[in-house]
């Protein structure tokens, strides 16, 4: 922290009290810290000035000023500085306080997509000043901005070593959160809303006879019902326990960094405001340097001499060179990991390969791992409006209709039409798994992949480099099976939480027989039974009827994407249906986007799948030298089916 005119600030905050004094619009400032303060006395939050002789308990108050990106508004904040600088913490509680987990967060969006819900959103003003005080008490220095307010009110200016009794949880000392979150969840359960056991932001009930959700993000609401109305009567009855209005958002856009598109046939999510905030800076430097593709660019170049030297480059821990290439690029390497990390983990899932395997230099990277991030930042900021599509079982005519996602598979070439694309219902989980096996250079561990997804998205992902060396592919299939069934176990237990129980064992989709048979049949095999017995839970799982192995093609394993580096062809192949471009068979967006695409549904006692029609196989079939299946006829005009030697070819996309 810094003192700047009479108060402290935080140390990396570009404006200062002492800054801001200096200019001609001070008195707009000093209005917002007065408002500040206003609203934590509607809130019961100060009491007289007082002496005390232990000082242990006193602590001060650090102010953040700002201007707000929506409207213009300039904001002061006022908080409690609760670490040991100020006074001596004491703790009688504890102070862990639970956040919404991503793959939750996905579930929501998906689940309310499924039952064709809208979403609106709330905001608590000074949400920790709503819950009691801390056990031990404790008191704050009144500073200059606070005494100004002070005097301002019309009372007598405080006497020097006088503090002030705090009566309410404040931000900033260590047990607010968890004193908000207990206060929050009880208002919240009230009301017949019960939360999930692995995800107690998450909630359930049934409100005015209607079946509605609602999550919680500390302070940040979202309200998940068929109509504004039932919106409106929930936050009403949230307006009662408090003492500050609800801020009311009205229908989701933006939640917590996240973008939220809400349509007609879906809803996506996606991190364009953050991509383009974050891009902003490298704009100016470099971004331009090297245009990319103009359509369908790469998170990282995957031409052979690239790869080989990005996984076998050794960087110099010599911190002069390492600086010296930070200077070069203009940027910071972990920096610049965390960027990647950050869209990853929101819904960027097809940067998650490239993002851990540059996360994993990050204690010395070489050159060609800065040209690695630099190319992925690159790719976000080409693909900032990309994101997770959850399809609607019907279309919500209340809601405008946005166009439908562009898929790039046909421009990239169909694989096989030999292929079945397994096909689900909107609120039935399915899961997809794989391993690379033994391509960590340094290590020979191998990396494991992990797709779940609801309602046509991706709902949870993973990429991860396997603990222990596999003595066999066999083997890493096992162990990528094995945290998959973990995650599955997990997702199962909030579905039924939320009402919507899973009645048949889910599917885990697998590439490799060994593994399956294993699972399925607890067939073990000589190669495996050295395997630590962990591992063998899969097969527990499976005769409990939880989850079922079901063997699929390698070609339309999407988990693949999530263990190696792809090229073209079968990156946006596997993106197309991770991301949900594809509306899946249940939407009735899936009958207009076959007819785009030359797609139809064909019914068989053995096939239920995506067909190609007549002319789109005669294009699938013409082989080129640059990559089989490459459709290279475009257009309308027919084709003689008598060319052909099957007219219902099964192909896995568009």
């Amino acid at each position: 922290m810094v003192a700047s005119g009479g108060v402290y600030n935080y140390a990396f905050t570009k404006l200062t009290r002492g800054k801001l004094l200096k200019q001609d619009d001070w008195h707009e400032w000093q209005q917002s810290e007065f408002l500040q303060l206003d609203q934590y006395k509607k809130q019961f939050m100060f009491g007289t000035p007082t002496l005390v002789h232990d000082r242990s308990q006193v602590f001060h108050l650090v102010w953040t000023y700002n201007i707000k990106d929506l409207d213009k508004r300039k904001k002061a904040r006022c908080a409690c500085d609760g670490s040991t600088r100020g006074g001596k913490v004491r703790l009688l509680d504890y102070t862990y306080a639970n956040c919404v987990d991503h793959t939750a967060s996905q579930m929501f969006y998906a689940i309310s997509a499924a039952e064709n819900l809208l979403i609106f959103g709330a905001d608590v003003c000074n949400a920790f000043s709503e819950a009691p005080a801390p056990k031990q008490g404790f008191y704050i220095q009144p500073d200059r901005a606070f005494c100004d307010w002070w005097i301002h009110q019309g009372n007598e200016p405080i006497p020097e070593g006088y503090v002030i009794l705090v009566m309410r949880a404040m931000q900033g000392q260590l047990e607010s959160p968890r004193l908000w979150e207990k206060w929050c969840d009880k208002m919240i359960q009230q009301h017949n809303f019960k939360p999930t056991t692995h995800e107690p932001c998450l909630y359930t009930g049934i409100w005015f006879g209607e079946k509605c959700y609602f999550k919680r993000q500390v302070d940040d609401f979202e309200f998940a019902a068929p109509s504004v109305q039932l919106a409106h009567l929930f936050y009403d009855a949230i307006d009662d326990h408090l003492t500050m209005p609800i801020k009311r958002q009205g229908m989701v856009t933006l939640f917590n960094g996240i973008d939220i598109q809400q349509s007609r046939h879906y809803i996506k999510i996606s991190a364009e405001t953050y991509i383009e905030k974050m891009g902003a800076k490298y704009l100016e430097l470099w971004h331009n340097e090297v245009p990319m593709m103009a359509e369908h660019p790469l998170p990282i170049p995957t031409h052979e001499s690239f790869i080989k030297n990005f996984h076998n480059a050794i960087g110099d821990k010599d911190p002069d060179i390492q600086r010296d290439l930070q200077q070069r690029y203009h940027f910071g390497y972990r920096n610049g990991v965390g960027e990647l990390i950050y869209a990853m983990v929101t819904c960027r899932l097809d940067i998650s390969t490239v993002t851990v395997k540059c996360a994993q230099q990050s204690a010395s990277p070489a050159e060609i791992h800065f040209q690695a991030v630099k190319h992925a930042i690159k790719y976000l900021v080409a693909t900032r409006k990309d994101g997770i599509y959850f399809w609607r079982a019907k279309p919500l005519l209340t809601l405008p209709d946005h166009p439908l996602p562009v898929c790039a598979t046909s421009l990239h070439g169909p694989l096989p039409p030999t292929i079945n694309r397994p096909q689900h219902d909107p609120l039935q989980l399915n899961a997809y798994a794989d391993s690379d096996w033994a391509t960590c250079t340094k290590t020979r561990r191998s990396y494991s992949g992990i797709i779940v997804q609801l309602a046509g998205g991706t709902i949870a992902y993973k990429t991860k480099l396997q603990p222990t060396v596999a003595l066999s592919s066999t083997e890493a299939e096992f162990m990528a099976a094995c945290d998959t069934g973990k995650m599955i176990l997990y997702i199962r237990s909030i579905t039924w939480d939320l009402g919507i129980p899973q009645q048949a064992a889910t599917l885990l989709y697998e590439d490799n027989d060994a593994c399956t048979a294993m699972a399925n049949a607890q067939k073990p095999t000589t190669r495996t039974r050295h395997m630590d017995i962990r591992y063998f839970a899969l097969a527990e799982w499976v005769e409990r009827d939880l989850m079922i192995l079901e063997r699929i093609h390698t070609s339309i394993n999407v988990a693949d994407h999530m263990t190696k580096i792809l090229d073209r062809t079968l990156f946006y192949h596997h993106v197309d249906h991770i991301m949900g471009h594809v509306p899946p068979l249940y939407s009735p967006c899936f009958t207009k986007y076959s007819k785009q695409t030359e797609l139809t549904i064909i019914h068989d006692n053995t096939v239920n799948g995506l067909c190609m029609s007549d002319f789109a196989a005669a294009a699938a079939k013409c082989y080129t030298t640059t990559y089989p299946w490459t459709i290279i006829i475009t257009g309308s005009a027919p084709i003689q089916s008598n060319h052909l030697s099957s007219s219902h070819w099964i192909v896995g996309g568009c």
